[in-house]
Formats: structure tokens, C-alpha cells, sequence
């Protein structure tokens, strides 16, 4: 997945445009983006909602943290979604391999876990929480992992102008604690929404540091993000073009004035593995 829109359960006229989006995966939120009075009607929207969905996306669903009331009423609306388009549950605030355990016992099996890491527990516990088998990806949740170790910020989720990359170390952590498990990982939304030089800016450092895709919070943001994590031609022949050269040599070759060497090749077989992926 390269987009991946987050909308409010409570907004039905929200959920109804999402589809239409090019988004390649529609997240259902229960959590921060509905307020605590609304969460049963964001329950009731998603329910009926779903009777009648059809779709070819990837369709999920976040729900409240571990720790919220609401909890057992998220349980009862996943139960009764079950044999229908929904696809996996995106855990909010995971903290330890516990919480995922904890989660793995109250949910159907059916659904896979996306997890969300937003704290400084989360972070130093990446690789253990990665490591569970029904873990299918983990997001950076950057507006509650700067409130959790009290990072200066300029707007909610956006580091300080004076050190902009503040942001990267931890995403680039969750990526390698995923990739090392074979898990997807995502970079969490870009949150001034029309501001697309930073919206740009973001999405291609974190496709940069090996990031699968990136959420969106915004339809506006969805073509961006599509275009930022989709190889481009001219990085789809330059890779081939690797490939070639170091099939035909007998090591280490000589391309365009660059060494490239069984790793480059490893990292071009990567980029055409994603982008037969994209255009399937």
C-alpha cells in the first residue's frame, strides 16, 4: 500500500467519498478523530455502512487504544464484520509485545494487526511488538511520540523549523524493526493539509529511509502520496539496467562510472518487485 486515508467512523459522508479516492487503503477511525460522544454513532455508521460495501481496497478499521472504555463495543462491531471487506484492525498507542498479545486474545482471528507506534515505550520495543505473528505492518504515529518524549513541535505532528529532520530516527527504527520480520511499514500523516511542499518533502524522505507508504488524512494528499511511492520509468529501467550489468559481469561491474556489486542488485530486484506490485 502506498496511500493509506484515514477517516472518521462519525462521518458518514466521509466514508462515502473515501472510496471513491485513489487511495489504495480506507482506514475507518474509532479513535482521536472521533470525539467520545460520537464513537457509538462512528460504531453504528461503520456497521451499516459495511451491508452494502463493496470494494477492491484494502479496508481497515482503527480502534480505541487498550486502555478506553470503548473497548468492548469495538470488539462486538468487529465481531459482526466478520465475512465481509474489512481486512485488518489498526491498533492505536501499542506500547510492548504485551499489548499486542493482549489484542490477540480479545479480537477474532480473522483480521491481521496493524500497529501503530506513538510513544517512547513503543519505539524501544519495535522489533519485539514486529516480531508477532499477526503483525502485518506498523505506522509511525508521530503527534503522540512527539508529545511522548517532548519534542518541540510547529504544528500538531510537525517537528520545530529549526530541526525539521527531528522525526527521522524513529521512523527509520519502526521501518528496520518491520523490514527485519518481513512486515510493511508506513509513515503516519503529514498534518498541514495544503501544504504540499511538506507534504512532498515528507513522503519522500520517509520512501528515503524504506518506508512502504505513508497515511493520509486528507483526500487532497492521496495523489501525492501515490506518486512519491510509485517507482518512477526512469527508476524502473535504471534498475533493470543494474540488473543486467551485474548478470553479465562476472562480480563487481562498472555501471555509468558506479560500482555496483550483488547488493546493488539486491536493491534493484527490490524496486521491480514494487513496481509489479503497484501495477498489478
Amino acid at each position: 500500500m502506498r496511500s493509506l486515508l484515514c477517516v472518521p467512523g462519525s462521518k458518514l459522508a466521509m466514508l462515502q467519498k473515501a472510496f471513491g479516492t485513489s487511495a489504495d487503503q480506507i482506514i475507518i477511525d474509532l479513535e482521536d478523530s472521533v470525539t467520545p460522544l460520537d464513537k457509538p454513532l462512528a460504531r453504528e455508521n461503520v456497521e451499516e455502512f459495511f451491508r452494502s460495501l463493496k470494494t477492491d481496497k484494502r479496508v481497515s478499521i482503527r480502534l480505541n487504544e487498550r486502555t478506553s472504555d470503548e473497548i468492548k463495543a469495538d470488539r462486538t462491531l468487529i465481531r459482526a464484520l466478520r465475512g465481509g471487506p474489512l481486512t485488518s484492525v489498526i491498533l492505536p498507542k501499542i506500547h510492548t509485545l504485551d499489548d499486542v498479545r493482549f489484542w490477540n486474545r480479545y479480537l477474532p482471528r480473522e483480521f491481521s494487526f496493524e500497529v501503530q507506534i506513538e510513544s517512547a515505550m513503543g519505539l524501544v520495543n519495535t522489533a519485539a511488538i514486529a516480531s508477532h505473528s499477526r503483525v502485518h505492518s506498523l505506522a509511525f504515529g508521530p503527534a503522540d511520540f512527539m508529545a511522548s518524549t517532548g519534542m518541540p513541535s510547529s504544528a500538531p505532528g510537525t517537528p520545530s523549523k529549526e530541526v525539521p529532520r527531528a522525526l527521522e530516527y524513529p521512523l527509520s527504527e519502526i521501518v528496520i524493526a518491520a523490514h527485519a520480520y518481513g512486515k510493511l511499514a508506513y509513515d503516519g500523516p503529514y498534518f498541514e493539509i495544503a501544504n504540499q511542499v511538506g507534504l512532498s518533502d515528507s513522503a519522500n524522505t520517509a520512501r528515503a529511509l524504506g518506508a512502504d507508504g505513508k497515511w493520509a488524512i486528507h483526500p487532497d494528499q492521496i495523489s501525492i502520496i501515490n506518486e512519491l511511492f510509485t517507482p518512477s520509468e526512469e527508476e524502473i529501467e535504471t534498475a533493470q539496467r543494474i540488473i543486467d550489468a551485474f548478470d553479465n559481469s562476472s562480480g563487481a561491474a562498472n555501471f555509468n562510472g558506479l560500482m555496483i556489486d550483488e547488493a546493488s542488485k539486491k536493491v534493484a530486484e527490490r524496486l521491480l518487485e514494487r513496481a509489479t506490485r503497484i501495477h498489478k
